[in-house]
């Protein structure tokens, strides 16, 4: 006498899922006022020393 025994053999089948994030940047500029002061100065010559002398 034969017997045929059946058995369920699990086989593991990889799927590999990608996820892509996207990150989206918006880039908003805005003004950074600055400020610089100058001073000028102006010299007055009335004569010279030579006229001292």
């Amino acid at each position: 006498m034969n017997k045929s025994i059946k058995k369920g053999q699990g086989h593991v089948c990889p799927i590999h899922t990608r996820v892509i994030n996207h990150h989206v940047y918006r880039h908003t500029y805005r003004p950074a006022y600055t400020c610089s002061e100058e001073n000028v100065v102006s010299n007055v010559q009335c004569g010279s020393c030579c006229q001292f002398r």
